[in-house]
């Protein structure tokens, strides 16, 4: 015979293991929602399907359970490609101030600078061009214009 404390004990068990399944599903559903996985139709349908399957079961209504399966999983789908997108251009973002910040050059400054510096090497007299030379960034000051002297001429 089983007493009301064993009872009441497999009662809280069974639903602590039916929340730990909820919880289950909705970190499924959370972590593709995010963007940091790739989600496919079939995993959106398979995530949203957990999801209200797992509240179902947990508040005992069944209606329009297929109609919130699909409109979770599509609201899921688009949620997730906005997330992504915009974790990538934070990324992006992230990594071209960091790359400022170390003072690295683009590869066509330094494909100019190469070829200036053989020209120099070679003993070359050719005149160096605009386009030879690299292109100045926005923080060095432009060159001062040479000071003209002025003549003075007695009345």
């Amino acid at each position: 015979m089983v007493d009301a404390t064993e009872a009441r004990w497999w009662r809280t068990r069974v639903e602590r293991e039916e929340a730990a399944i909820m919880m289950d599903a909705l970190k499924g559903y959370v972590q593709l929602a995010t963007g940091l996985t790739e989600v496919t139709a079939a995993k959106a349908r398979d995530a949203a399907s957990a999801l209200v399957n797992q509240g179902m079961q947990w508040t005992g209504k069944s209606s329009d359970a297929m109609e919130s399966v699909q409109d979770i999983a599509d609201d899921l789908l688009v949620t997730s490609q906005q997330n992504r997108e915009a974790l990538m251009e934070m990324i992006r973002t992230e990594v071209d101030r960091a790359v400022g910040r170390l003072g690295f050059v683009r590869e066509d400054e330094l494909a100019a600078l190469r070829a200036r510096v053989e020209r120099l090497e070679s003993g070359s007299d050719a005149p160096v061009t605009a386009a030879d030379s690299p292109a100045p960034s926005g923080d060095e000051m432009p060159a001062a214009a040479p000071k003209v002297k002025k003549k003075v001429v007695p009345e």
